[in-house]
């Protein structure tokens, strides 16, 4: 019996230990969802955009801009971890009304941007590029971020670097691994690579900081955003009641929040 037990006890501590190795090492595929698109893409959009190309060590990443007339400045927009600027590209317009440029970009192996996403370095680097690229053309205009579930951890980390005018995170996790830990408890948080720590990005922001968060929130608990908001006085909470994880934009209440918060309506 003895024998029996201990050959199961190896049999279960292998099998975890294997799984554990797999998480590790296919992290990428586990996080990010790209959706691909032919270099030959046209989109199609009702507003007024261009197509911008940001090189980054030997890698071209693709962006979307749009642009208004007189505009005060640019949002510069990271979105989520699945699909590509065909699909984001929409959000612009949730921003119309506001007297700001959207400036969004695909991350590496998105829609038309090239290679692959292989550490977080690589997103806080391309991130960087994309900035600096941004300056060139809004140097002496209002420079604002916003950040989108997955795009929350770059995001601040960029406005941590740069201080905007203001940050804006749409469904923060509190920190990368903190989140594994709520979806797989049986992870260790040591074996995430990708930390994207919003919690230690926001302390200290000489800029405001506004959290949506919905209370429905099936993916990152909105708990997440409540302990962030803690974190900071200038950080600024709006719950959106019955909104999940992808639905915060279908809610009248979230278009009021941002007027106030953009023109003070």
């Amino acid at each position: 019996m003895k024998k029996i037990l201990m050959a199961l006890v190896i049999i279960i501590v292998s099998v975890y230990a294997i799984v554990l190795l797999f998480l590790y090492f296919a992290q990428e595929k586990l996080i990010f969802f790209p959706d691909k698109l032919d270099a030959q893409h046209r989109f199609s959009f009702a507003a007024s955009f261009e197509e911008v190309w940001v090189e980054n060590e030997g890698v071209r990443l693709h962006s979307l801009l749009f642009t208004k007339k007189e505009s005060k400045g640019v949002i510069l927009y990271f979105h989520g971890n699945a699909g590509s600027l065909n699909s984001w590209g929409g959000i612009y317009e949730d921003f119309q009304r506001f007297p700001y440029d959207l400036w969004i970009v695909d991350y590496r192996g998105y829609g038309k941007s090239e290679g692959l996403i292989q550490s977080e370095e690589q997103l806080h680097t391309d991130a960087e590029a994309v900035y600096q690229a941004v300056m060139k053309r809004y140097q002496e205009k209002e420079f604002l971020i916003y950040g989108r579930s997955i795009g929350t951890g770059v995001a601040s980390q960029l406005a941590a670097k740069h201080p905007p005018k203001m940050l804006l995170l749409e469904t923060p996790y509190y920190n990368f691994p903190d989140l594994v830990g709520t979806i797989y408890p049986f992870v260790p948080s040591l074996l995430v690579k990708y930390k994207l720590g919003n919690d230690q990005h926001v302390k200290d922001a000489p800029y405001p900081i506004y959290l949506f968060h919905g209370d429905q929130d099936e993916l990152i608990p909105h708990n997440s955003s409540e302990r962030l908001a803690k974190l900071e006085s200038n950080i600024t909470l709006h719950t959106i009641e019955g909104a999940g994880h992808n639905n915060i934009s279908g809610f009248r209440v979230y278009h009021q929040i941002l007027s106030r918060i953009f023109h003070g309506e």
